[in-house]
């Protein structure tokens, strides 16, 4: 307890050293969910009355810091260039919205660790990492609406280890009606109650998933169906996003052939289209790089599915394990790579077990730094010219991704010297002693 004390007062000290002044937010995504928070309170049906480019499930972290609660005060009217008071307001309630998950989501951690017997330098590194976040990842991680999922997630996996999977696959569910990602670690969550339990509990884990995520489309699908599906179907197109760890290697790779006087690649940015704001690569190679790239990532996926059904060791540490490689492969090899998606590993990491916990933590706090300096000092210059100085920056920070999924996969025989679980019956009964 006291652990958990001392790491909820340094998360407040480091958010509150994070956080910006509000008159330097005009053009943060945060003055969009103050728009569609204000939207929503006023009676309008999202999807519908207006479009709403996330899953429904993020309208929480948008609609209730525009509430007179938490805002204390209206926010109707808000201005951000300067910003008036109503402004303040909504910002104040935002910023204090993501602190309280992120506390939630530190809490859960330490529940995790607990359960499973953790020492205490292993809870002081965990919970030490959580509570320095803000300072790590900066305004990527206070202005954006990821520490809701990622705060489900961590609520999935502290009831998941505890045996109560079912209540974990709810939690999962509601996770991806804010942000699809968590959909993905629904296959870990399964096999682990499959493993644990029996076929009929992995089904029971699935079926309260996609009940949670009904729970939360259903009224907007009734209202707005065809807005909504258009709204969800245009997150998978467009093509390889610039801050990909794809395009970052493609970008480097074509100013260094131009630099040796080589046949450059044409590559530039443009925008996504489809009202989606973010920016994809253009050019040669693009378009094939962005299928094997995908196709990778499927292949990983697939493949740590089957490494955590073949595993024999404790299964809910390597639940844990194969949950944040999961989350490090999406990063990796997806086709689209925001700064704010580095957050989605703070629930992850930090419960792996062991040396190859530490080294994970460490190659995390890596990127999440690099991801700090490079918002917002560098992108706008990569955007617009992909110039090799900021491209670099960039593969620096994909690699230090990198290095957190190669950390969480390669075998336990070079991380983990000692076996993870106790001796089968087999062994004690073949044992025998000195005489």
């Amino acid at each position: 307890m006291g652990f958990v004390v001392v790491a909820l007062v340094g998360l407040l000290v480091s958010f509150r050293a994070s956080v910006r002044p509000v008159e330097t937010v005009a053009g943060s995504d945060v003055t969009g969910y103050q728009r569609y928070g204000s939207l929503v309170l006023d009676g309008a049906v999202p999807y519908r009355d207006f479009d709403l480019e996330y899953p429904p499930g993020a309208l929480a972290m948008f609609v209730v810091p525009a509430t007179s609660v938490v805002a204390r005060g209206a926010v109707d009217g808000a201005s951000w260039s300067p910003p008036n008071e109503q402004a303040r307001r909504y910002y104040r309630g935002f910023t204090s919205s993501v602190l309280v998950l992120l506390g939630v989501l530190l809490v859960l951690t330490a529940s995790t660790l607990r359960a499973l017997d953790r020492s205490a330098a292993a809870t002081v590194l965990s919970l030490g990492v959580i509570a320095c976040s803000p300072l790590l990842l900066g305004q990527v991680l206070i202005e954006r609406f990821d520490v809701l999922p990622a705060t489900l997630v961590a609520a999935a996996l502290a009831t998941s280890v505890r045996g109560h999977y079912r209540l974990g696959g709810a939690f999962l569910g509601l996770g991806a009606a804010a942000k699809l990602y968590p959909a993905f670690l629904l296959p870990i969550l399964a096999i682990a109650a499959l493993r644990d339990r029996c076929r009929r509990e992995a089904v029971w884990v699935v079926a309260t998933a996609l009940a949670a995520v009904s729970l939360v489309f259903l009224p907007v699908a009734v209202t707005s169906p065809g807005d909504a599906w258009d709204s969800l179907r245009v997150q998978s197109r467009g093509g390889l996003q610039i801050e990909t760890f794809a395009s970052s290697a493609l970008v480097l790779t074509s100013r260094a052939a131009d630099a040796l006087g080589l046949y450059p690649f044409d590559l530039a940015s443009h925008g996504a289209g489809e009202g989606l704001v973010r920016f994809d690569l253009g050019g040669t190679g693009v378009a094939p790089l962005k299928t094997a790239t995908t196709a990778v990532l499927v292949a990983v996926v697939f493949l740590l599915c089957i490494a955590l059904w073949r595993s024999r060791l404790d299964v809910r540490e390597e639940m844990l394990r194969f949950a944040a490689a999961t989350v490090a492969a999406l990063l990796v090899f997806g086709t689209i790579l925001s700064p704010q998606y580095v957050a989605w590993l703070l629930p992850v990491v930090p419960l792996v077990l062991g040396r190859r916990g530490i080294a994970a933590v460490v190659a995390f706090a890596v990127a999440a730094y690099l991801t700090n300096l490079w918002i917002p000092e560098h992108y706008f210059d990569y955007q617009a010219d992909l110039e090799a100085g900021p491209a670099s920056r960039l593969l620096a920070r994909n690699l230090a991704l990198l290095s957190v999924l190669v950390v969480l996969v390669v075998p336990d025989r070079i991380l983990e010297p000692r076996p993870r679980h106790a001796p089968t019956n087999e062994a004690i009964a073949t044992h025998v002693p000195d005489e």
